[in-house]
């Protein structure tokens, strides 16, 4: 027992550190508590959750297993209670009842376990770090299990086309175990790639329809709010040890203010409100809106916004930005709310020759390049970012007895965004992956193994850092990302040529002789308009307003395809034209005439001319491609001998190829300020592209 003691007391401080040793006596309380009341404490006290079989080996207890909790966490459950299995049942429900689903998640369950009730102690509530953990390991066990159940499908689900499925039938084939692909990690799993790159799709959709947003906004959880502070007021707690109570106050917060956005109108006659230190009050006609919620690893959980205004009130010039944002520290004597709260949270350093150790300082310059410059007037720099007004009206603030005036002024709540160039930026910034903990390489012998196949679960979960609020807020099942209007995402094919998702040991007659195998949405749309005069009038893409018109205001997407796809590629081509045609010879029909490839119902519509469709191409492929991508299709158009004047397309698309360029060269040397010709921008984006062509 002596030893045991010695060896706890050493991993929290140490012998020797004898300020944050902790007291011995409480190391023996504990270990005698837990020893006399936990029946799973007696035969095992150890972190890892391995026992060892009757065969000698060693095997990890499933998450599933009743005692994993109490044996991961026996402080928390001291008694060594049962933990979450797959048979826990709803109260009142018998598993001969007509419900659809009797028993209880895995999420329902942690969500019930870390709830607040009167009258009632919670030792998991009041624990501190370790609730910070529980949370974590609780939202990994369900994210664990959500992804193993994807994975056990993979080898059982097979994805092809109609067509070739019956042409598999007509050649014999029975087994169809190794037809078609298997199934990936889908866009409905949230947080995975297609998902994030599924939502940057319908934010730029809404580009399209709508214009660009005007605002994008920062929506920040506070530690100091009131509500907060009351709540862990009769408490030893802090903020931090109730990442559960952040998740909902925010969550709370979040909806009240898009509410306010949405209902109130609040912030000129637009679709949006808001800016936490906004001077003036606007009342706003309330349009449209994206947010996404971000968790960062030593920040809040806060929520990036982007939002839409009314087409009465685009805000179209600059003269608009210095009345609705504020880039200044405000008289201390007038505002002195908002002077405070300028001064805590707006104000970046001090940094530079007055404190060379501040977090920003690479190089012994600052980073983010603070000090700005003055600005009697705000206007957008060449790169299309907003330069805000930034007086030298003597007002300043005080931190580390440095006085720091409004060219420290950074973190500002509220950001104008109506240029393609920023936005483009923002929506990718709000999209990004997840954070990673480390970086792991793995060294196989595997000679066989093949390099190219890609474990997309692996790299989804594998290294992936997890945050308690991230945790608390996926455990509550609130939504990470949401947006206004609804977008209604629209897949198109050639004929015969829709998905069909089956399974490896499904008989080939039983899958082709379902009914709905041979129909899809897009066919449905089709059939609708055939039999409905009034989506006649409409295009593919407009279809949802009819659709969902009863539901709230709609926009479609139709899915993006690259040129070498082909007949496909010219196909959504013309459906962005076409209205109501009830066959895909109709989509091919032009003037009455039927053609008999969709390319050359393109050239039949003008749609093809002068490299058009080339043109039109890259352009679309920089709303959601990289700057290495564009450069990689524009060298492919290039080698495939296709365009008649590459040059003509170089010319109207050069700007889009050369995103980036600049940012690079200042970032290579070192030079905030640096500017290039329109000519050297040129060459140097030539450069990059002939990297392709070597």
């Amino acid at each position: 027992m002596e030893n045991e003691i010695s060896n706890r007391q050493r991993c929290y401080g140490g012998e020797k550190d004898q300020s944050t040793s902790i007291d011995s006596d409480i190391i023996e309380d504990i270990t005698v508590m837990l020893d006399s009341n936990n029946v799973l404490v007696r035969s095992y006290r150890m972190r890892d959750i391995v026992v060892q079989t009757k065969t000698g080996f060693l095997q990890h207890i499933s998450e599933l297993h009743p005692s994993y909790l109490p044996l991961e966490y026996p402080l928390l459950i001291p008694y060594g209670d049962d933990g979450y299995s797959v048979n826990i049942l709803y109260k009142g429900v018998s598993f001969t009842t007509n419900n659809k689903r009797a028993k209880c998640t895995m999420r329902e369950y942690f969500s019930f376990r870390i709830q607040d009730r009167d009258h009632s102690f919670s030792l998991i509530l009041n624990s501190k770090k370790l609730f910070q953990q529980f949370l974590v390991d609780a939202y990994t066990m369900m994210e664990t299990e959500r992804l193993n159940c994807i994975r056990r499908q993979q080898h059982v689900l097979r994805c092809e086309s109609y067509e070739n499925l019956r042409n598999q039938k007509a050649q014999g084939t029975i087994n169809i175990s190794s037809v078609g692909q298997p199934v990936i990690l889908p866009s409905s799993f949230t947080g995975g790639a297609r998902y994030m790159l599924q939502n940057y799709l319908d934010a730029m959709s809404l580009c399209k329809w709508l214009g660009y947003p005007i605002f994008f906004i920062n929506f920040m959880c506070n530690p100091k709010w009131t509500e907060i502070k009351g709540f862990l007021k009769d408490t030893s707690l802090q903020p931090e040890d109730r990442p559960d109570i952040l998740c909902r106050l925010f969550k709370i917060n979040l909806d009240a203010f898009i509410k306010d956005l949405r209902e109130n109108q609040i912030f000129i006659k637009v679709q949006y409100i808001f800016y936490i230190l906004i001077i003036f009050s606007f009342f706003a006609k309330y349009f449209a809106d994206v947010y996404t919620i971000e968790f960062q690893k030593r920040c809040l959980l806060h929520s990036h916004i982007c939002l839409f205004m009314h087409s009465d009130n685009k805000l179209p010039t600059i003269e608009f930005i210095d009345p609705i944002i504020s880039a200044e520290i405000l008289d201390k004597i007038e505002e002195p709310e908002f002077y405070s709260l300028v001064n805590e949270f707006m104000i970046h350093g001090p940094c530079g020759a007055e404190n060379i150790n501040y977090p920003c300082m690479v190089d012994k310059k600052c980073s983010k390049n603070i000090p700005k410059q003055f600005c009697n007037h705000s206007s957008v720099n060449q790169n299309g970012f907003p330069l805000y007004k930034r007086r030298n009206n003597g007002h300043f603030v005080e931190k580390s007895g440095v006085k720091l005036d409004n060219r420290n002024i950074t973190h500002i709540n509220v950001e104008w965004c109506n240029q393609g160039s920023s936005i483009k930026y923002l929506f990718k910034y709000i999209n990004k992956d997840p954070d990673r903990a480390t970086v792991v390489v793995v060294q196989t012998n595997n000679e066989c193994e093949n390099n190219n196949a890609v474990d997309e679960i692996a790299e989804y979960y594998d290294c992936r850092y997890l945050s308690a609020c991230e945790a608390s807020w996926r455990i509550f099942k609130y939504d990470v990302h949401c947006g206004y209007p609804f977008m209604v995402k629209l897949p198109f094919h050639l004929p015969s040529q829709q998905q069909i998702v089956c399974g490896e040991d499904d008989d080939i007659d039983d899958v082709l002789d379902k009914p709905f195998v041979a129909a899809s949405k897009f066919t449905s749309w089709m059939e609708c308009n055939a039999i409905n005069s009034e989506t006649r009038e409409l295009t593919y893409v407009e279809f949802p307003k009819i659709l969902f018109g009863k539901v709230g205001k709609t926009i479609g997407r139709i899915h993006s395809v690259l040129p070498n796809l082909g007949e496909a590629y010219f196909l959504r081509i013309i459906l962005n034209k076409v209205k109501g045609p009830t066959s895909f010879d109709e989509i091919r029909m032009v003037n009455g005439e039927t053609y008999s490839s969709f390319r050359n119902a393109c050239y039949a519509l003008r749609l093809l001319d002068d490299n058009k469709e080339y043109i039109d191409a890259i352009k679309e492929a920089s709303h959601a491609g990289s700057v290495f991508f564009l450069h990689f299709l524009f060298a492919t158009l290039l080698m495939c001998n296709s365009m008649s004047k590459p040059e003509d397309t170089w010319e109207n698309t050069w700007e889009y190829l050369a995103d980036g360029i600049l940012y690079n060269q200042r970032k290579r040397f070192k030079s905030p300020d640096l500017s290039l010709s329109e000519d050297e921008l040129k060459n140097l984006t030539l450069f990059e592209i002939e990297k392709f062509l070597l």
